[in-house]
């Protein structure tokens, strides 16, 4: 398991998806389990509870 931050990982997998995000996004910290087994489900996975996280209402 390691932590780092989204940025990084869309730019090594699929740097066509970096503009997509905000720079809030692209900073956040995220936790991948296993680099080798990640897929591209896993990756759409991530961005969108990562892209949830920054929208949601500050008291929810």
């Amino acid at each position: 398991m390691e932590t780092m931050k989204l940025s990084t990982l869309i730019l090594t997998f699929s740097p066509e998806l970096y503009e997509l995000l905000r720079e809030e996004e692209l900073e956040s910290e995220v936790i991948v389990t296993d680099l080798g087994k990640l897929n591209r489900e896993d990756l759409s996975e991530i961005i969108e509870q990562t892209i949830q996280h920054h929208n949601r209402a500050p008291y929810q």
